[in-house]
């Protein structure tokens, strides 16, 4: 690895990307040593920050392309951010790896599975698959899914992964009562039956490689030098996992730059642990604190009612948005009795838009979850009222990609029951041969 210290560095007044900038952007960017959080409001321009941070760090060659990791929460947001690099600095951009947790970690993975028991042909598996393994155990130990359903069991499963915990290090307090207390029993059965198969789920992907890091400090060594600068965008989602995977990389050079709004968590639902962004200068002693409050998309209605209402929440660590934009229209807040009255004061108010002018294209309703839709979909019907609901299932979501992918899954993995068992009559055939287990099936294809 290269010295950083005698790479050509060019002078900042000379970077074209710089330009543009506000003050506390430019300081984002241009703190590139040591540990450093940014506190990114809504709007402030943080994708623009993180993609020119790289571009600097590049260009005043600090660091080749392959020693700079980059992660982030969807393919979205990689592409996105892959996408402005390489028009910032071109061809200089490819190599630098950038991609979410969990692509950046099957990376890892697939170099090193057999460290962990693992092919590197190993599968992944989907939430339909997961079940489809765990109502396998649950019937071999004879417990009734009706009352101890897997979907409930999986739920645990994936809050131990998010933990970073595998099954002999789940703390006894944290069975519960599912199974009469066998939870962990079953989780661990769950993942013999992976290892088996030579398959993963996606909360495996950091798990094992928490369990590569620390079982093979050579391993670790490896990276840790390998990476001169890590980036995280969405720090405030992270979940524990993915914590102590950062920080295990960051661990010798410290040069850790985390992106993220304590004002925006909103996924503790699925592992996101706030407290994370809220004591990175105690994990971090040092740490350059940067805030981006300059908001370039609200009014400053909207971020006053924004304000006004996070004020209250007393675990933040704290930052004013302000905006160039003008006040713009006040906020409206309106209490309905149900969901009904929503879509009927929705639907009106949507019909006097169009009376004032306004394309129904204009127009946009957003909701917490999918079967939100339904009530606002029936009141748009009666009012014959044109709409079309964005989203839906994903497509290796879908039954027939699922199906499809089963049959390649089978092609690479001989071994994979689980493939099997769902292509076993599909497509429906007049008469389809009783299940078997994977030794029988291939005796009689060899024979």
């Amino acid at each position: 690895m290269p010295d950083p210290a005698v790479l050509t560095r060019a002078p900042a007044a000379e970077v074209a990307y710089l330009e543009g900038l506000n003050d506390a952007q430019r300081s984002a960017v241009e703190a590139v040593d040591g540990p450093v959080l940014v506190l990114a409001g809504a709007g402030t321009g943080k994708t623009r920050v993180l993609t020119t941070r790289l571009a600097y760090i590049l260009g005043t060659g600090r660091a080749f392309p392959a020693e700079l990791l980059a992660v982030t929460f969807t393919n979205k947001a990689a592409r996105e951010m892959r996408e402005r690099l390489e028009a910032m600095i071109g061809r200089a951009a490819e190599g630098v790896w950038l991609g979410t947790f969990h692509a950046i970690a099957s990376r890892i993975l697939r170099r090193h599975a057999e460290l962990v028991g693992l092919k590197s042909s190993f599968t992944i598996l989907d939430t339909d698959d997961q079940l489809r393994l765990l109502k396998q155990i649950l019937a071999a130990d004879n417990i009734d899914e009706r009352r101890w359903p897997a979907r409930l069991l999986l739920a645990m499963i994936q809050r131990w992964k998010d933990r970073g915990l595998a099954p002999e290090r789940v703390p006894r307090a944290d069975a519960g009562d599912f199974a009469r207390g066998r939870a962990v029993d079953l989780y661990r059965q769950y993942q013999d039956r992976l290892m088996t198969v030579n398959a993963v789920d996606f909360g495996d992907l950091l798990l094992h490689n928490l369990t590569l890091f620390t079982g093979n400090p050579d391993v670790l060594g490896d990276y840790q030098r390998r990476f001169r600068y890590l980036l995280v965008d969405e720090y405030q989602d992270t979940n524990v996992a993915q914590y102590l995977w950062l920080r295990l990389l960051a661990q010798q050079r410290r040069n850790l730059c985390c992106v993220g709004d304590d004002d925006q968590s909103i996924y503790s639902w699925r592992g996101a642990e706030i407290g994370n962004i809220l004591r990175f200068e105690s994990d971090f002693p040092g740490a350059t604190i940067t805030r981006l409050e300059q908001n370039y998309r609200s009014t400053s209605h909207i971020l006053g009612a924004a304000a006004g209402m996070i004020a209250q929440n007393r675990g933040r660590l704290g930052k004013t948005l302000w905006t160039k934009a003008g006040e713009g229209q006040k906020v409206v807040v309106r209490a309905v009795w149900d969901a009904e009255e929503e879509a009927r004061w929705v639907g009106e108010e949507i019909e006097a838009l169009q009376r004032k002018g306004h394309a129904l294209s204009q127009i946009a309703i957003l909701v917490r979850a999918a079967f939100q839709t339904r009530e606002f979909e029936e009141r748009f019907i009666s009012l014959a009222l044109p709409y079309r609901v964005i989203g839906g299932p994903r497509f290796y979501e879908r039954q027939e990609i699922r199906d499809a992918l089963a049959y390649l899954r089978l092609i690479n993995q001989p071994a994979d029951d689980l493939a099997f068992e769902r292509i076993l009559n599909t497509p429906r055939r007049e008469s389809a041969a009783p299940p078997c287990s994977s030794s029988m099936r291939w005796r009689a294809s060899s024979a």
